[in-house]
């Protein structure tokens, strides 16, 4: 099996074949295991109340992320995933759009993101299944310690079943999608009962939405909008993975992308006529509309059921972040501008384990240091604002590319794109690239649920640039150890100072 990079650091190289004795991976995802990876990837219920908590303006917010930042990534996906269907997606994109520099910091970020974001996802998978045992178990969820000691184990528990492989890891993915689907369907039925016996918590008006717009704080969780509709580069980003991405890259982009907006929207409707907005909690929010709906309705064993739907949802989404995030470091390993050990590959399961590893140690870091001297609720809210600011990075240089790209086809040689018509290319990547630009700016404004705005600032700017300063030192060391390595003659030994 072949694998493509990038060579040399001028952009517009293209991808050429890695050599026999390059690592190897297996193609092991068809379309409906890609689907699934793709939906656990991006559906993620658990960030569901941060949005909901503005009230009816939330599915506003869903609805003009979805137009003008979802469809223009799923357009630059499909279009650069048809041309360059290689392992590495946003990164080989982005180095060959921009040189190898920039490339290396689309990687970098998209890698480094995952630090902060897997952390999160984590927490709400003990938040959720705090609540199994009903108010026994409950309170444990507000400590700190239990959450990060938890927390620390379940990474330690995903990040072995993805070095197995795939195939197993995929079972991770599948089990949390179908939690997404049963949970909203609960949900929605829960809520329309509600609704019919006591009337709508958050009644959709005018009024009610434009009350909210009002408040320009508000804006900032467009940012985080635009996180929950992250994700369908992924399949892209193991495209050495998937069998015959030109196909089914394309068709599993569209059918994950219909039921995440479907998702999003009925979940946020379902949480919204339940509890009323200023009492949706930014961890827990689904699970009081469950208890109140479920008290209401003298059904208390659905509430520990949905904390372990919940649970898997969560778990699928973890699953495929750090699955998908961990082939980032293995190309940029195999490119040398990460220690070479990341490029390698487990000899009995084909898998990246190196990178996989070292993304769980960094998390699992991070899980330590968050825990220190903030709230659970503060805690979660820097890191998913830190997240998001890294995260959108590469989507700027990704939007940016496809626009360089489509301009030039004969610098960019490349298999055939996916439309004909180069002006949707460039709308798409316009729109996408002045929202991105947008979430960027908006992700530093802290929320109304942010309870100390100082200390969210503080640690936000410095955990963003914690991970940037650090990006650039590395890139230039590593340039300069690939240019002497180049220019010695192979097979000759250079002797140890």
């Amino acid at each position: 099996m072949s694998h493509s990079r990038i060579v040399g650091d001028q952009p517009g190289r293209t991808p050429e074949p890695l050599s026999d004795n390059a690592p190897h991976l297996q193609r092991v995802l068809g379309f409906s295991g890609l689907t699934f990876f793709l939906i656990a990837a991006l559906v993620n219920l658990n960030s569901v109340p941060v949005v909901a908590g503005m009230g009816p303006a939330a599915l506003l917010f869903w609805v003009f992320g979805f137009i003008l930042f979802f469809i223009p990534q799923g357009i630059a996906v499909i279009e650069l995933s048809r041309r360059f269907p290689g392992e590495g997606g946003i990164y080989n994109w982005s180095k060959l759009a921009f040189g190898d520099f920039h490339g290396f910091i689309s990687g970098w970020c998209y890698w480094t993101n995952n630090i902060f974001y897997v952390p999160t996802l984590l927490f709400y998978i003990v938040g959720f299944a705090a609540f199994i045992g009903g108010d026994t178990t409950r309170g444990w969820g507000e400590s700190p310690l239990f959450m990060a000691s938890i927390s620390l184990v379940l990474l330690c528990l995903i990040t072995w079943l993805n070095i197995l492989g795939l195939k197993f890891g995929a079972w991770v993915q599948t089990i949390g999608a179908t939690g997404a689907f049963i949970t909203t369907g609960i949900l929605i039925t829960l809520g329309m009962i509600a609704a019919g016996r006591h009337g709508e918590a958050n009644p959709l008006t005018s009024a009610s939405v434009f009350s909210v717009l009002a408040d320009w704080r508000t804006l900032s969780l467009l940012s985080v909008v635009c996180l929950n509709y992250t994700g369908l580069e992924l399949g892209s980003v193991m495209g050495d993975e998937i069998k015959e991405p030109r196909k089914t890259i394309p068709r599993a982009a569209l059918v994950a992308g219909i039921s995440t907006v479907v998702l999003y929207l009925v979940a946020t409707y379902s949480l919204q006529i339940s509890v009323p907005a200023a009492q949706i909690g930014v961890i827990d929010g689904i699970l009081q509309a469950v208890k109140v709906s479920t008290t209401d309705l003298n059904l208390p064993f659905l509430l520990p059921a949905i904390a372990i739907l919940m649970s898997l949802n969560a778990a699928g989404n973890t699953s495929a972040w750090l699955a998908g995030a961990a082939r980032i470091p293995f190309v940029i390993g195999i490119d040398r501008y990460l220690p070479a050990a990341f490029g390698r590959i487990h000899p009995k399961y084909q898998t990246p384990h190196v990178s996989l590893v070292a993304q769980a140690f960094a998390s699992g870091l991070f899980i330590v240091i968050s825990a220190v001297g903030a709230t659970v609720h503060d805690m979660y809210m820097i890191l998913l604002q830190t997240t998001v600011i890294l995260q959108l990075i590469p989507y700027l240089y990704m939007f940016a590319g496809l626009i360089v790209i489509r301009r030039n086809p004969q610098r960019f040689r490349s298999a055939d794109g996916f439309f004909s018509s180069p002006l949707v290319c460039y709308v798409a990547g316009a729109f996408g690239f002045v929202v991105t630009a947008l979430g960027v700016v908006l992700a530093f404004v802290p929320s109304n649920a942010v309870n100390d705005a100082w200390n969210f600032e503080l640690k936000t700017v410095l955990g963003t640039l914690s991970f940037l300063i650090p990006a650039v030192i590395l890139f230039r060391v590593k340039s300069r150890q690939r240019r002497l390595a180049d220019m010695i003659p192979q097979g000759v030994e250079v002797a140890p100072d």
